[in-house]
């Protein structure tokens, strides 16, 4: 895998653009999607993405993800059905799944042992998603950052 990529505000836009785009997408199919003001704005932004080597050309001359490289800000993401999600969401949901399986099929006695499990399984999912969320934001600024 190649050397993690940095872009920021409108490139970032079209390199998300054509990563959650579910087939190959055109300079006119992004302008549209991303209501930008004539379709050469989006060509500029496709060219830097091109000579980054972080998106490349199908067959049709339409342009598909290049899985070979990546971006910094986006190790942190999955990407399910078109959309990222932070990864720490995920471990939110482990953790807020074993806590409720912990109190759904261990005797509750409400003693020490319990309040701490509780304790400790609710303020750790929290954190996660707390900072799951924290990193979707941080994906917004850098989309506005120019």
């Amino acid at each position: 895998m190649g050397e993690a990529k940095r872009i920021y505000g409108k490139t970032l836009d079209v390199y998300l653009c054509i990563l959650t785009s579910e087939n190959p997408i055109g300079v006119r199919d992004i302008w549209r999607a991303l209501d930008f003001s004539s379709p050469s704005l989006a060509q500029y932004h496709v060219n830097k993405l091109l000579d980054l080597k972080l998106i490349e050309t199908d067959f049709d001359g339409k342009y598909i993800i290049n899985d070979q490289e990546s971006i910094e800000a986006l190790r942190s993401f999955l990407l399910l059905r078109g959309m990222l999600i932070p990864r720490l969401t995920i471990y939110s949901a482990l953790i807020l799944g074993l806590m409720v399986s912990y109190v759904m099929y261990w005797p509750w006695r409400g003693d020490f042992r319990d309040l701490v499990t509780l304790f400790i399984g609710l303020f750790s999912a929290g954190a996660f998603l707390f900072e799951a969320v924290k990193q979707y934001r941080g994906l917004d600024f850098m989309k506005n950052e120019d």
